[in-house]
């Protein structure tokens, strides 16, 4: 997990003369942010919900050497995240508005193909128009951009993990990491590559040292360089003179986890004993059951992180469908770790839309179907669930509730929040039907006392049928 900061930049204007410039105005921040949850439409969504934006008709980020690239997608977001190092953790984006016209800056993903079409930009200004620079008469020069940092990190960081590992199969001298967590991972999938069990003979926060088995010359040393950032390969002799190993003890679960990521994005269902079928078949290593349980958990909870972290957002969510559907009661209950600082735990929610409300007011029967399912996932849960029934027989949903635990308690909450909704007061004249829940039909009586009560026959039947 990498934590970034994200600039907003809004109220500015965009100067197009030779060069492409904006001038500041204001900014919005996000301080802090997990690299691995930024995704281009909360991108967007932050321009045209929190800064009222009309629309977004381009996302505009500012590279680390001032220049401009769009970002169309979550692929550009990726493209972007593989530059983040620690020379690069602040992200600055812009937006142009639909009324606006479009900017014409490169696509950050066709940045580095080999002969681009593109704009040369400047950096940010004030709203006083700069000088332009000389013309280039030459026709059919390309016009370049003076970004040698922002392609620095990108050699460094964009490696990317193929099928036969092919980009990690040759080390060199001089070259570059990150830090020293970023330079074991390299040689860990080096040795998964090249099928040699490296041996780690120091390890420390400032050096690793890994030779290969006995009677082999293989030799490499990682270390900082001076003043220079990350770490680089200081001592090296590339050469084996021993054979391929079956069983690689630098191939740990973190490893395996780096070389599924992307597979397993694609497809969460991809099983264990195929991951070990794979390793196997490509690069005659043998890989332990365990390994590849742990690797493929550590990649799923990174890609369900994004899952979790949607309850952070629910209050933008709850406040958004109170403006957006006004007289709607949406209801949201933080747990009693919430009193303690800084600690805020989701219970429950409860939604009911202010045309649902109406809707069963003015052309419903006086009936009402309950019900509780419960939830999978990581997060777990119950959602308890009432409909109506309109003159057609037709359901008709009413309101519905996210709580921890199907109990009297949780009913009885979820009643009393649905009797305030559509007005029932005692509940005379009104026919509950449910199942046999958890602590559903005491709940009932005392929060409608003068209603009616039937069991689902479907639900009796099924409970028959299991006897």
């Amino acid at each position: 997990m990498t934590l970034v900061d994200i600039i907003f930049h809004h109220g500015g204007d965009w100067i197009r003369k030779s060069h492409i410039l904006y001038s500041k105005k204001l900014v919005h921040s996000w301080e802090g942010y997990d690299s691995d949850l930024i995704s281009f439409i909360d991108l967007v969504n932050e321009y045209t919900g929190e800064l009222m934006y009309i629309g977004v008709q381009q996302l505009i980020v500012n590279g680390s050497s001032s220049n401009y690239y769009e970002v169309v997608d979550d692929s550009g977001i990726r493209q972007l995240l593989s530059l983040i190092s620690d020379e690069f953790k602040c992200l600055n984006f812009y937006a142009v508005d639909k009324c606006e016209l479009s900017v014409n800056v490169p696509n950050i993903v066709h940045y580095f193909d080999s002969h681009p079409s593109l704009t040369e930009v400047g950096t940010d200004c004030s709203e006083v128009e700069c000088e332009s620079e000389s013309d280039n008469d030459s026709e059919g020069d390309e016009v370049g951009y003076d970004s040698k940092e922002l392609q620095t990190i990108a050699y460094q960081k964009n490696r990317e993990i193929d099928v036969g590992l092919q980009n990690y199969k040759e080390l060199y001298k001089g070259m570059s990491f990150k830090d020293i967590p970023e330079a074991r991972k390299c040689i860990n999938l080096y040795s998964l590559a090249n099928k040699k069990d490296l041996k780690q003979e120091k390890s420390d926060k400032e050096r690793l040292r890994y030779k290969c088995v006995p009677g082999c010359p293989f030799v490499v040393l990682i270390s900082g360089d001076g003043n220079l950032p990350g770490v680089r390969i200081k001592t090296l002799n590339p050469e084996h003179a021993c054979g391929e190993v079956f069983d690689n003890s630098r191939v740990d679960y973190h490893t395996i986890a780096l070389y599924f990521k992307k597979k397993l994005q694609d497809n969460p269902m991809y099983k264990i004993k195929e991951m070990r079928a794979d390793i196997k078949n490509v690069f005659n290593t043998n890989v332990s059951y365990g390994k590849c349980k742990r690797a493929k958990r550590e990649i799923l909870e990174k890609l369900e992180g994004s899952f979790i972290d949607g309850y952070n957002k629910l209050e933008a969510y709850a406040n958004e469908l109170r403006e957006s559907n006004p007289g709607s009661d949406v209801i949201i209950n933080l747990s009693k770790d919430a009193l303690a600082p800084s600690v805020r735990r989701f219970l429950r929610m409860y939604i009911c839309f202010h045309t649902l409300k109406m809707g069963f007011k003015e052309g419903l029967r006086p009936f009402i179907g309950l019900d509780g399912i419960f939830l999978k996932g990581k997060a777990k849960g119950q959602l308890l669930i009432v409909v109506g029934l309109d003159y057609n027989n037709q359901t008709y949903h009413l309101a519905w509730a996210i709580v921890d635990k199907e109990t009297k308690r949780t009913w009885n909450w979820f009643l009393e929040l649905l009797q305030r909704s559509l007005d029932l007061k005692e509940g005379k004249g009104i026919t509950f039907m449910s199942d046999m829940q958890k602590g559903l039909i005491q709940a009932v009586h005392t929060v409608f006392p003068e209603s009616n009560h039937r069991y689902c026959v479907k639900h009796i039947e099924a409970n028959w049928c299991k006897k």
